[in-house]
């Protein structure tokens, strides 16, 4: 089963898939150059060291995914649960959320995007609140209009926060849309 950005464990299965696909790029490039190597009487210019080379490009970028989540951990299951069951109706529930904008790398536990609102619990380590309200908030706002974006740094807080939702009538497409973009901020 395929972990998507948002679900329960994205953070730890990024992780994994980004080592994984570093090593096999280093791997396989590593392979293709010894093999020119041997073809070419031990002479490094052949076509074999352009294509090794060229495996460093999608090496280097697994890298950089790696490095992004490294210092961040996926949330526990019973804080999941917890969130899970106190999400309104008509609401999503993302969790492992490491975002990133042209001056920072901010990492949420939790958004709740539905009824026109966009509710966010950012993690224990994070401390650009205000950053990160403001980022969103520009995110969203682009994509749908009257939409409200609170970020917590509570759990308790937060939770009660989704105990207060209240269901509205909200434009379907619009939601998806929001609910899009948050998903597509994610690393």
């Amino acid at each position: 089963m395929k972990i998507k950005r948002g679900d329960f464990g994205y953070i730890k299965a990024k992780k994994k898939k980004s080592l994984t696909g570093v090593l096999c790029m280093a791997g396989i490039g590593l392979a293709i150059f010894l093999a020119g190597l041997f073809l070419n009487k031990m002479s490094n210019r052949n076509i074999f060291t352009v294509i090794a080379v060229l495996f460093a490009l999608p090496g280097a970028k697994f890298l950089v995914a790696y490095i992004v989540t490294f210092p961040y951990q996926s949330v526990s299951r019973e804080r999941y649960n917890r969130a899970e069951e106190a999400l309104p109706e008509k609401m999503a529930l993302y969790t492992d959320l490491v975002i990133t904008s042209p001056e920072k790398v901010m990492n949420l536990d939790f958004v709740a995007v539905g009824n026109r609102q966009v509710l966010g619990l950012v993690s224990e380590k994070e401390k650009e609140l205000a950053y990160i309200r403001s980022y969103l908030t520009k995110g969203v706002q682009n994509w749908g209009s009257g939409y409200k974006v609170k970020i917590m740094d509570s759990e308790k807080l937060f939770l009660n926060e989704l105990a207060r939702v209240e269901l509205c009538e909200a434009d379907e497409e619009e939601e998806k849309t929001v609910k899009s973009y948050v998903t597509s901020l994610i690393v």
